[in-house]
């Protein structure tokens, strides 16, 4: 479908005249949503982002109107390109969110179609129920897209998929009218079927369709119940022979929005098990795991999850995945079986427990077993095996797994020697091929790389697609078990189902969509999934305009280019509640704000899609504006797509291109503005509080005047330190504390505080002189020339300490990260990389110390009991140590520390002062910080690493935060 120019505008105007909701139709937008975590990529005419059924009624009715197509889209998690098309896309996620109704006692819920599964749960968990159906994809996973899909998950042996849980939906048909699916009776489907409307005549030619193809349907179906391959006729058949009253909506579960666009839907709950026990069993081999799980489902466990080395390794190789794997996998097996049995009671639960084991050791089972009880360590082992797809991606170069042939599934009695045949067929074309999760049903999905710039690849792809289906279909399997047909697998429905069922669901098709405008391409009329003017990644993929100079290395990724191909689409940067990323799409639940959409603007940028400009490109700006630089994508990226980092090297480039605004300079010179300021503080304080030069300030570089400038102390750190008596002796030797910027100069009381804690655990505290700013307001504003400067003057100050094994401790924990992630990048030198390993953030100093048995910290016991509540910076989330500040705290006696669940504070250095960020800014606050710090008694201590942090709490609360060091150093008795 080709739609030109002006007819586009004339779609626009008239789409933005009939709704209340965004319409967009810009370059920018339309690559955004031209791929999503798929194999795929084509360009939409244009993006629809209603705020109600209305607005998609009126969308749906004026491309009707227009022979427009339209593609409806949730998360745009689809593994198979259900959301990526040449038409109008519908996106369903942004304000279609609001659960409708919960009712507890009949275990129900009604929801509209872009309520996200795991903010569903959350709702849910009060009254003790929870959706069945749970996919790796749940925290961005909408319920529409979850029906349009019939998602299932890792539970799937005992909850099935999401059509066993659908009561009834709304939907909106090709033509634009609504209409409600539901068990209805006889008299009411005769009453719909004398109706001269679209709804009316599904009433009548459906039922047709299932008579003349009952014998069909009920014999020509795949052998496995764990099958998204085609239209659910077999359950509208299966359901008329069980006497169940006639309702479409098990139909349109699964046919991923080719027949209609679900805006509601009314599902039915399960009890959330009381008891929980997760066992992990160790297999040396793949087989022998896998020979076992049929016998396993015989003790009816809740899930049996599979995980094979490659996928182990890939774990134990990510530094956000390490620890907790460590938690429950022992040594380097071949394979585990993740087996978890759920129960309402633990006598129920032991007993069960207690069963297996007994049959394990009859079987002969002597592997190591794991169990996992507490919900910290089940929660561990079902975030890491939710996120195997992503961690598979984490590998950087142009090999990467493809999701086209990764979901066949077959009867569980099949699957030993079906993986075997399929690991054979790879063998053919020299790939190695793993398997990984849902053993209990049959459903491995299957991690193998393949490098489609090539045209070897592509051939590759298409013989080795054809031979896996025809084994997936000879072990009386399907094409599809999960993940669903899309642009993927509708090329073997025909295959999987013969020609008899095929014209079956091509009668569908047109009854519901009559002139084929629904998600086209998608189970009926596919395209080859190997054509190239469909994939994201082709023989014609070039980057013309990727920086062949950067400041940074990117050299462990292929270049800048391959660290922005690391991003698989696969959206967990869009979850709402969990982790840190994305603060900026948290406020705005807009895709431009996601990891992932900023990594699809720099790819569109560097293939020349937003222009010749590149990386300058004004709207590759739009995209990259809003990131904060919390380094969150860092280490909560399964895919480990370092977003800042790709944002220090474009402002960089663009700043090149456009100038460095005024505003950047000052916040990057702002150690030597703080320093001069520092010889007249009074002065200099002055006219920070004046309301005139804030005016001035406000007006002709736009930082916010609502904000307080922080404000300069009488003496500075370094004086302080100079002028104090002699410490005592220093048994542990030496020590070097980075006196950062803020300590120096805004808050010396925290130096003083941790010299304190540092000389009361043994050590001889030194500053090093003549040291510069560690650089980071400069990163942070893309000044990456003069930061290079820095960090090579504070390294060769350094390195002889490093060399000499004296470790670095820093307090700002932006500071210390500068000299762990970007120092090493920016120089590329041996001494940097010492230097890094040599860098450690205070709180890991302390705590290392403490597990080695190597502190004893004279506290005073005469404080009494306290609370902190903690805030913890995002690098010390990114860097992973969130935890050990939490341990530091718990050093002391008779505290209580209460973690805020909270992501970025919003502040991010100089973000939260500039004008135009300071609304975005403080929402992200009001998300969960400030609520948690207003709720907290006038007794409780507020705490907060960063500067920033404590500045954000402050503006937002009126609370003043200090710094955990200080609270430490406040319970020493000195």
């Amino acid at each position: 479908m080709t739609v030109n120019e002006q007819e586009t505008q004339e779609l626009v105007h008239e789409l933005e005249q009939a709704m209340g909701g965004e319409v967009r139709a810009d370059r920018l937008t339309k690559q955004l949503y031209s791929t999503d975590a798929s194999d795929f990529s084509q360009i939409p005419v244009g993006v629809v982002i209603p705020r109600d059924v209305d607005d998609i009624q009126a969308a749906m009715e004026i491309a009707a109107r227009r022979g427009i197509a339209v593609i409806p889209r949730g998360g745009g998690s689809s593994l198979s390109g259900q959301t990526v098309g040449t038409g109008l896309i519908i996106d369903h996620s942004k304000y279609l969110d609001k659960i409708l109704e919960i009712n507890a006692d009949e275990k129900w819920v009604r929801v509209e179609s872009g309520v996200v599964l795991d903010c569903l749960n959350a709702a849910l968990a009060p009254h003790d129920l929870m959706v069945g159906p749970d996919p790796a994809s749940s925290p961005v996973a909408t319920l529409g897209g979850m029906a349009g899909n019939n998602s299932t998950g890792s539970h799937s042996f005992r909850y099935g998929m999401i059509a066993d849980h659908i009561l009834e939906m709304e939907v909106v048909l090709s033509d634009g009218s609504k209409a409600l699916f539901n068990a209805k009776d006889g008299a009411a489907m005769d009453a719909l079927a004398r109706q001269d409307s679209l709804e009316g005549r599904l009433y009548q030619q459906i039922p047709q369709l299932l008579d003349q193809y009952r014998e069909d349907i009920n014999t020509g179906y795949p052998k496995t119940w764990r099958n998204v391959a085609g239209y659910g006729l077999n359950r509208l058949v299966d359901a008329q022979a069980g006497g169940a009253p006639f309702s479409l909506a098990p139909l349109i579960a699964g046919s991923e929005g080719t027949l209609a666009a679900i805006t509601q839907l009314k599902l039915a709950l399960v009890p959330r098990p009381k008891t929980i026990n997760l066992m992990i069993l160790h297999f040396p081999k793949v087989q022998q795991a896998l020979e076992m799980v049929p016998a396993i489902l015989e003790h009816q466990p809740a899930a049996a999850e599979l995980m094979t080395s490659p996928s182990i390794m890939l774990a134990d190789n990510h530094p956000g995945f390490r620890f907790q794997l460590r938690q429950f996998v022992q040594g380097n097996p071949g394979a585990i079986l993740i087996v978890e049995f759920a129960e309402q009671s633990q006598a129920e639960l032991d007993n069960r427990l207690e069963t297996f084991k007994t049959w394990l050791a009859k079987q002969g089972y002597a592997e190591p077993i794991t169990h996992c009880a507490t919900a910290r360590q089940i929660g561990n082992v079902w975030q890491i095996r939710k996120s195997v797809l992503g961690l598979l991606l984490s590998k950087p170069g142009d090999d990467k797994p493809i999701w086209i042939i990764d979901d066949a599934t077959v009867p569980v009695d099949r699957l030993a020697d079906y993986t075997q045949d399929v690991v054979a067929a790879g063998k053919k074309f020299g790939i190695d091929i793993n398997f990984d999760a849902h053993a209990s049903a049959g459903c491995l999905h299957m991690g193998l790389d393949l490098n489609l710039k090539t045209r070897e690849g592509l051939r590759r792809l298409e013989l080795l697609s054809k031979e896996i289906m025809d084994i997936a279909i000879g072990h009386d399997g399907t094409t599809t078990g999960e993940h669903g047909e899309g642009l993927a697998r509708s090329y073997f429905t025909e295959q999987l189902y013969g020609p008899r069922i095929y014209e079956a669901f091509k009668s569908v098709k047109a009854a519901f969509d009559p002139d084929h405008r629904l998600n086209p391409s998608k189970i009926i009329d596919p395209i080859e999934p190997w054509d190239t003017s469909w994939l994201r990644y082709s023989p014609s993929y070039h980057t013309p305009l990727a920086p062949g100079h950067t400041f940074l290395d990117f050299n462990d990724y292929g270049g800048y280019a391959g660290l922005v191909e690391m991003c698989s689409g696969l959206g967990v940067c869009r979850s709402m509640v969990a982790g840190t990323m994305c603060p900026s799409y948290r406020v705005t639940k807009d895709e431009l704000h996601t990891t992932r959409g900023r990594a699809n603007a720099l790819r569109a940028a560097m293939t020349g899609r937003l222009g010749a400009e590149g990386l300058a490109s004004q709207e590759l700006y739009q995209a990259m504006e809003l990131c904060l630089e919390c380094k969150a994508c860092r280490n909560e990226c399964v895919s480990k797509v370092d977003v800042a980092k790709l944002k220090y090297e474009f402002l960089a480039h663009y700043q090149a291109r456009h100038g460095v605004p005024l505003r950047s300079r000052m916040f990057g010179a702002m150690a030597l503005t703080n320093a001069a300021g520092s010889k007249v503080p009074g002065i200099a304080n002055a006219l920070y509080k004046n309301k005139t030069f804030r005016r001035i300030l406000d007006q002709v570089v736009n930082i916010d005047q609502r904000r307080e400038l922080p404000l300069l102390a009488d003496e500075t750190f370094q004086q302080w330190f100079k002028r104090r008596p002699a410490p005592p002796s220093a048994p542990r030797g030496p020590v070097i504390l980075w006196d950062d910027c803020h300590i120096s100069y805004h808050e010396p009381d925290i130096g003083v505080a941790a010299v304190n804690i540092l000389e009361a655990a043994g050590y001889e505290v030194k500053l090093i002189k003549g040291r510069r700013c560690c650089a980071r307001p400069m990163i942070s504003k893309g000044l990456l020339k003069q930061a290079r400067a820095n960090a090579r003057h504070n390294v060769r100050l350094l390195r002889e300490y490093a060399r000499k094994n004296i470790p670095m401790v820093g307090i700002e924990p932006s500071c210390i990260a500068c000299f762990r992630d970007e120092y090493p990048s920016l120089i590329q030198s041996q001494d940097a990389d010492l230097v890094a390993r040599q860098a450690f953030f205070f709180e890991e100093f302390v705590t290392d110390l403490a597990d080695g048995g190597k502190l004893d910290l004279p506290f005073n016991n005469g404080h009494g009991p306290q609370t902190v509540k903690l805030h913890t910076h995002c690098y010390q989330k990114a860097f992973g140590t969130a935890a050990k500040v939490v341990a530091m705290l718990n050093l002391m006696p008779d505290t209580t520390i209460e973690e805020v669940d909270s992501g970025c504070c919003g502040m991010a250095g100089s973000f939260g002062y500039e004008k135009e960020h300071y609304h975005i800014s403080m929402a992200i606050g009001e998300q969960a910080l400030f609520p948690s710090v207003r709720a907290a008694s006038k007794d409780t201590i507020i705490a907060a690493a960063g500067t920033s942090c404590r500045q954000q709490i402050k503006d937002g609360t009126g609370r003043k935060a200090v710094h955990p060091i200080v609270v430490l150093a406040q319970a020493l008795a000195l």
